[in-house]
């Protein structure tokens, strides 16, 4: 973004209060403890913040304008050195301000959604993107309608790719976003059972997440994992493009000969190529995010060296199966970014697969937003982690209750199974496991707070 004052107000069809229409700003915040010279203030309104109450701190810590629905707080300022636009709502604007970029953006666009890999998936495509130039990818979980706007105001005119991370915690959400960025290709990492207590069922989040296929254009591409049925009844009638990843045969990018460990191996074929590739990172569910990666890389014209080469180096994004060293010896893994039945075991099958001779603590915390379905699936998943062998499971919140029953009915020791009442408990109850060789493994919803934990015992 690099616009006048005049561009801008035009945009966003508001009224320019005061400032020079001629001056210019570069990017979009919504944020005034983080404001850079030249920025755009959108005093948005929270549930327990008017951001109109920090459009002075904004102007006074650089921002070339705020955007704001009314001048009360203007009259208690005494002198104002930038821009002041006025409109409707600002968050309405916000998406304008998007849209308005994003028209003028004439590079490949990608969006990519999933219950689960969204960000890793994310980070991986953007690896191999940087073989073609320059471009722009979500940061972090920027995938709300504020964060893609804010995400979609960095991009430069040098930029010839984007890459956009796209969340929905309701129906909706998706075709709300895919309104502002206008993807030309779609990536689904993963159906599965998060935010159920919004969505209520797996077929309507399978739905929601399908926006993202149905607001691709006529010649966009759609990629998909193979062999989830819950999604047959939206492929059926769908006249767009698809390519499919996963290991059957059939697949147009698949892999094969998959070695699991610290780091993966396995041979990616990608049309009628293939090659031998190595990820940074464990776990066999990142193989199927490495395969939707590879796929936007080969929709994008990246040769299969490049994809290779792109998966190798990519970065992991934090709190993600992060290992990290303890001056003990031992091995703490911060999975704690967020939580969900199938994240949850997943995450824990890699653990598995990944130190099959190590002892393992696993310190876990409640999945949240699941609803009525709540109690359900936490038995469920404790039904299914209780089969492995474990030196301790720390549960931490109500709904653990029920994944301890769960682990019971599947023969876990009962001895092995701690509820803990309080995150504060943690530290001190885990010290004593901090010795050399063993994994202490997180993992739970971002609400409880375990990586606090985990810098505390750091």
């Amino acid at each position: 973004m690099d616009n006048t004052i005049r561009e801008v107000t035009r945009a966003l069809k508001g009224d320019l209060v005061l400032g020079d229409p001629r001056s210019r700003v570069l990017r979009a915040a919504c944020d005034s403890r983080s404001i850079k010279k030249g920025d755009l203030f959108f005093a948005l309104k929270g549930e327990n913040e008017d951001g109109h109450h920090y459009a002075p701190v904004a102007i006074r810590e650089g921002a070339g304008g705020v955007v704001v629905s009314h001048l009360e707080w203007l009259k208690r300022q005494e002198e104002i050195q930038g821009a002041v636009i006025r409109v409707e709502n600002p968050l309405e604007s916000l998406k304008k301000l998007g849209g308005f970029i994003r028209s003028s953006f004439k590079g490949s666009v990608v969006g990519v959604t999933g219950s689960n890999g969204k960000t890793t998936t994310k980070e991986m495509i953007k690896s191999i993107l940087n073989s073609l130039g320059s471009g722009l990818a979500s940061q972090g979980n920027y995938n709300s309608q504020v964060g893609m706007p804010l995400v979609l105001s960095d991009v430069r005119k040098e930029h010839k790719w984007m890459v956009l991370e796209m969340g929905a915690t309701e129906p909706g959400h998706i075709r709300n976003l895919c309104e502002i960025a206008r993807p030309k290709v779609g990536v689904l990492t993963s159906i599965g059972p998060s935010h159920l207590q919004s969505f209520g069922s797996l077929d309507r989040i399978a739905e929601s997440k399908w926006e993202l296929m149905d607001a691709l254009p006529m010649d966009g591409c759609a990629i998909l994992p193979w062999g989830v049925p819950i999604l047959d009844a939206h492929i059926r009638p769908f006249r767009k493009r698809i390519v499919y990843f996963g290991e059957d045969s059939s697949c147009a990018v698949r892999a094969s000969m998959i070695d699991v460990g610290e780091k993966i191996r396995f041979r990616l074929h990608v049309g009628s190529q293939s090659k031998l590739v190595t990820l940074p990172i464990s776990g066999r569910v990142n193989v199927m995010n490495a395969l939707a990666s590879a796929a936007v890389g080969w929709i994008l014209n990246c040769s299969i060296d490049q994809i290779a080469h792109g998966l190798k180096s990519f970065q992991p994004p934090h709190m993600r199966m992060e290992v990290l060293s303890h001056q003990s010896g031992a091995v703490i893994i911060n999975d704690a970014y967020n939580a969900n039945p199938s994240s949850m075991l997943e995450s824990v099958r890699t653990l598995v697969e990944t130190y099959p001779h190590q002892p393992a603590v696993l310190v876990l915390g409640s999945m949240l937003e699941l609803g009525k379905e709540s109690e359900k699936w936490h038995f469920h998943v404790g039904s299914e982690i209780g089969r492995f062998e474990m030196e301790k499971i720390f549960l931490l919140g109500e709904e653990m209750e029920s994944f301890l029953q769960g682990a019971i009915s599947a023969g876990a020791d009962k001895e092995r199974l701690l509820r803990v009442k309080d995150v504060t408990e943690l530290p001190d109850v885990l010290k004593p496991y901090l010795r050399k060789n063993r994994i202490l493994f997180f993992k739970g919803s971002r609400n409880m707070g375990l990586e606090r934990v985990i810098q505390e015992l750091r």
